[in-house]
């Protein structure tokens, strides 16, 4: 399964992320680069924050504020380009749009299918450098400008700070053997109440969100040919109880996702 790893790398000032892909980021996570995803063919759902968007084919998704988001994955023939851009590629636009970001959904085909064409121009390129990614990012967020243009971040909704603090407190620990009692006491509320607000703030129930997480770290080891750790190991270190545990749930999403 390939997909831009969990939030630090993209984090990362001159992080880079340009492919085309069938799968795309099924985890609640946030960052601070800029994240384009244009829709080849099918469809999918986006998840933002307490908000769901519909995708289908030649629609785009912009999230530029570090809100919470995920994709679902339920569409195996579906094909995306998707494209992240760190603090190093959004410099200049940053300088001279300071304040402005772009609309969160992009419905007009027939642009989208200008930017498409770009994208693909840029992922052909040979021989790209850091001063030709440079360029190509910028005539990219130029064609966006010119065919959508810029809304406020008054107009814009806020970072949810509780989605975050929970993904942050999960991203931190789910090395160790928490619990939805120990998270909730944590943060100081009850278990049921704690339940249902994470729910809400994140999209996914506590359970199924850290489940997910320690699988997808598991799976970068485990898809890492430079990591040695054995089966035993991998499970310690992503906070699963047993091997049985962890085989369990790459044999489930392997059968629940056909773009695995």
């Amino acid at each position: 399964m390939q997909n831009p790893l969990f939030e630090h790398p993209a984090d990362n000032p001159y992080y880079l992320f340009l492919k085309k892909e069938h799968f795309f980021f099924d985890i609640p996570h946030y960052h601070k680069s800029l994240e384009f995803i244009y829709m080849i063919k099918g469809k999918t759902t986006v998840h933002l924050e307490d908000h769901a968007y519909e995708l289908s084919k030649g629609e785009a998704f912009i999230c530029a504020n570090e809100q919470v988001h995920y994709y679902e994955n339920y569409d195996k023939n579906k094909l995306g380009i998707i494209v992240l851009l760190s603090n190093s590629y959004l410099h200049d636009f940053n300088i001279f749009n300071k304040g402005s970001t772009f609309p969160t959904l992009l419905k007009n085909k027939k642009a989208n299918a200008e930017i498409y064409a770009l994208l693909q121009e840029w992922m052909d390129y040979k021989d790209k450098t850091f001063l030709v990614d440079c360029a190509f990012s910028n005539l990219f967020l130029d064609k966006l400008v010119k065919l959508y243009g810029l809304i406020g971040t008054t107009e814009y909704e806020p970072m949810n700070t509780t989605a975050a603090s929970f993904v942050s407190y999960v991203q931190e620990n789910y090395r160790l053997n928490i619990s939805l009692d120990s998270i909730a006491y944590h943060f100081g509320y009850s278990k049921e109440y704690f339940s249902k607000k994470f729910k809400k703030a994140v999209g996914k129930n506590f359970l199924t969100f850290l489940n997910d997480f320690r699988l997808q770290k598991a799976l970068e080891i485990l898809n890492d040919p430079s990591q040695k750790y054995t089966f035993s190991e991998v499970c310690s270190m992503c906070g699963f109880n047993n091997s049985t545990t962890l085989y369990r749930h790459l044999k489930k999403i392997k059968k629940a996702n056909p773009c695995f």
